[in-house]
Formats: structure tokens, sequence, C-alpha cells
């Protein structure tokens, strides 16, 4: 039986958490814009897109 390539498990465990993010970068965009328009609301929003993505 042949072995699975190294590529492929890798890329799954991407995919996977890729769309974890994205999900929950969904679930907490959704949930602070519901709240109402305060400045207070979105600076844990910047610190954490800066801690996935420093080039933000």
């Amino acid at each position: 039986m042949k072995e699975i390539p190294l590529i492929f498990p890798f890329a799954l465990l991407v995919i996977i958490v890729a769309l974890m993010f994205s999900t929950v970068y969904g679930l907490a965009d959704s949930a602070v814009k519901a709240k109402g328009d305060s400045t207070n609301q979105y600076k844990w929003e910047e610190k954490a897109a800066l801690w996935v993505c420093p080039f933000h």
C-alpha cells in the first residue's frame, strides 16, 4: 500500500485552521455590530487582527 504524501495532512490542517479563524471572526464581527456603534467595541478586534496577521 502506498503512503499518503506528507503535504496532504498539512494542507488539511491549514484548511481547517483557516475555516475556524474565519468562522470565529464572522461570529465576533456580527455580535459586535449588533450591540451598536461604539469605539471601545473595536479595540479588541484590532488587537486580535494584529495577533492573527501581523501585516494588518
